[in-house]
């Protein structure tokens, strides 16, 4: 019998990468069948203006913080397509090499899942799988990831505080946001 491939893909901008992201990781590798996580940062998100960091940097951090487990693969290819980041191309990009995709989203996501491009096809090609945040609900019919790390990129560009952010990459970060580099 054929081994089947799967994978979860976990995007974003990770505009820094932060805890919380490191737990839904940690959390998608315990909880999903999957042989593969793919990280992918968006070179821009179609519902923002852009990042504070730019993508090369948060494609780095995001190495570095993810090298505990081989598992894991930091995918640059949003970044090397270059324009908005519509998770549909990113999905037909990694279809070809998996059976089951499963798409990892925040459940601050939700609300707006209709308005993503071509969300219907998107809809039939994925398995949906939702990182908890806040009292936000999720619906029947999607997967939970269970995630109590309180914190969000926003907040931390704002006021980065050394102590939501990934101890490899916790003083790069602090820096970067507070002095600019």
């Amino acid at each position: 019998m054929k081994r089947q491939k799967k994978a979860a893909i976990f995007g974003g901008s990770f505009d820094p990468p932060h805890l919380g992201h490191l737990q839904i990781m940690k959390e998608a590798l315990k909880r999903l069948d999957i042989d593969k996580l793919i990280v992918v940062p968006a070179y821009i998100s179609p519902f923002k203006k852009g990042h504070a960091a730019p993508p090369e940097k948060r494609l780095e951090w995001l190495k570095k913080i993810t090298a505990f487990d081989p598992r894991i693969e930091v995918s640059d290819y949003e970044i090397k397509k270059g324009g908005p980041s519509y998770t549909i191309d990113t999905v037909e990009h990694f279809a070809p090499f998996f059976d089951t995709i499963y798409l990892i989203v925040g459940a601050d996501n939700l609300a707006g899942l209709k308005k993503w491009h071509r969300f219907d096809e998107l809809d039939k090609k994925v398995r949906w799988v939702v990182a908890t945040r806040n009292d936000t609900p999720v619906p029947e019919g999607y997967r939970r990831l269970e995630v109590t790390v309180p914190v969000s990129s926003t907040e931390l560009r704002d006021r980065p505080d050394p102590a939501w952010i990934p101890e490899p990459i916790r003083d790069e970060v602090a820096r970067y946001y507070t002095q600019g580099a």
